[in-house]
């Protein structure tokens, strides 16, 4: 968590959900809901990614030895939507995700205490980040697959109702699309609903589609599903529910698991 900074351009709001947070799938606030936050972050001219290790560190020793640990996760972008007159103005994003409960108390810990305010400011020092507030729902997930690995690979897609189209509707045919992936090899081994929360306003639509693979393999496997056919189902679902702006890939890596 960090105090918020100055910022040109934040368009991005990053969510993970329950299973993350959560290795064995139990979170007994909410079955399916996690509260997320997520820091849009650039190094400070002269600090290397080493260097910002050391302070990442320190915080996680910190939310343990004060009994507000998350679960966390970093993502690099991969293919973005960047292009050479619109470069991207993040160099990587964090994920802290747990109850909602929990992260109150964190940040009070942070904001209020000597030695929160003594690590905000070493982190100020090494990075530019942007903190945000969402919420994700669990739609599908292989509990296996996600508690095994540290290593993955997640596409995100933001996405628009369409006029008179209620979100009832959308979460309908959420549910419905959720049913297709059990006992299918299409790659996904997660898949999360996003909706913005504190700081929304410069989200670039009403709700993400967060979708997990184990690895980029995983992502090719998914996408020749996608040209052999499956871009028909993408077709109706921009017709009938919600217009998207189209995938994102990052790299993740696992910092931290929550004990279970």
């Amino acid at each position: 968590m960090k105090k918020v900074l100055s910022i040109t351009t934040v368009f991005l709001l990053v969510l993970s959900f329950n299973n993350f947070v959560y290795a064995d799938g139990h979170n007994k606030e909410l079955p399916n809901v996690a509260n997320v936050q997520v820091n849009v972050c650039k190094l400070n001219d002269g600090v290397t990614m080493d260097q910002y290790e050391v302070v990442t560190q320190d915080y996680v020793s910190w939310s343990k030895k004060n009994n507000v640990e998350t679960f966390y996760v970093r993502h690099f972008p991969v293919f973005s939507h960047a292009t050479t007159g619109r470069p991207l103005s993040y160099d990587f994003l964090e994920i802290l995700g747990s109850t909602h409960d929990t992260s109150g108390e964190a940040w009070d810990l942070w904001l209020g205490t000597k030695e929160g305010q003594k690590l905000n400011n070493r982190w100020q020092q090494a990075a530019n980040c942007y903190p945000k507030m969402g919420t994700g729902i669990t739609l599908f997930s292989d509990e296996k697959a996600l508690a095994e690995a540290d290593q993955r690979a997640v596409t995100w897609n933001w996405c628009t109702l369409n006029e008179g189209v209620s979100a009832e509707e959308v979460i309908a045919k959420h549910a419905d699309m959720a049913k297709n992936l059990e006992g299918n090899d299409q790659g996904i081994v997660g898949w999360a609903g996003i909706i913005p929360r504190l700081g929304k306003g410069s989200a670039p639509g009403d709700f993400a589609h967060i979708i997990i693979f184990e690895d980029i393999k995983g992502v090719m496997k998914h996408q020749k599903t996608i040209a052999q056919g499956g871009w028909k189902h993408y077709r109706d679902y921009e017709k009938h529910f919600a217009t998207c702006k189209g995938e994102q890939l990052y790299t993740a890596e696992v910092l931290n698991r929550l004990p279970q």
